[in-house]
């Protein structure tokens, strides 16, 4: 206990001291005393705890012994490769070799082909004009009909509007 932090008070450090004497008959007023304070009675029972267990003695090499000692216990058995003959083995060996091929046959005979569903093509991507140059400079167009007169401008543009739907009467 370190004392040197907080000093107990008086009446604790008699009972305490006779308790280190004799933690069974601590005597009269002691045993007063450790009815009241619980901190005291702890202490006591710590101590009588330390009495009561003394160390446990072994005898020398127990532990090292010990696993022979449980092994001498178990039944005796043959290792599994002595009571198999070669024969088996082999057996063994050879159904496993046709489990193992008939699974990889198995597995190559039922493949699926891979196929790549495609959307059939809308018509206007098929008829895209592919110009003769490759490489036309499409500025030339725009400065033609830059360069047209107000009168051809408003043929062109009659010719590129859709005529107008006639309602049937």
């Amino acid at each position: 206990m370190n004392l040197e932090f907080l000093p107990p008070p008086e009446a604790c450090a008699t009972a305490l001291a006779a308790v280190q004497a004799d933690p069974l008959e601590p005597g009269a007023e002691a045993e007063a005393h450790l009815k009241v304070c619980r901190a005291c009675a702890e202490t006591r029972v710590f101590y009588l705890a330390q009495e009561e267990s003394p160390e446990v003695l072994v005898p020398a090499g127990y532990f090292s012994q010990l696993p022979d000692r449980i092994l001498r216990k178990l039944p005796a058995r043959t290792a599994l490769h002595r009571r198999m003959g070669p024969l088996a083995w082999a057996t063994a060996a050879g159904v496993l070799m046709a489990v193992g091929a008939g699974a990889f046959l198995a597995g190559r005979a039922n493949r699926t082909p891979y196929v790549e569903a495609t959307l059939p093509r809308p018509a206007e991507t098929l008829e895209i004009p592919v110009p003769d140059t490759p490489f036309h400079d499409r500025e030339e167009e725009a400065a033609q009909v830059q360069a047209l007169s107000p009168d051809e401008m408003k043929a062109l543009l009659k010719r590129l509007d859709p005529p107008a739907p006639t309602s049937p009467r």
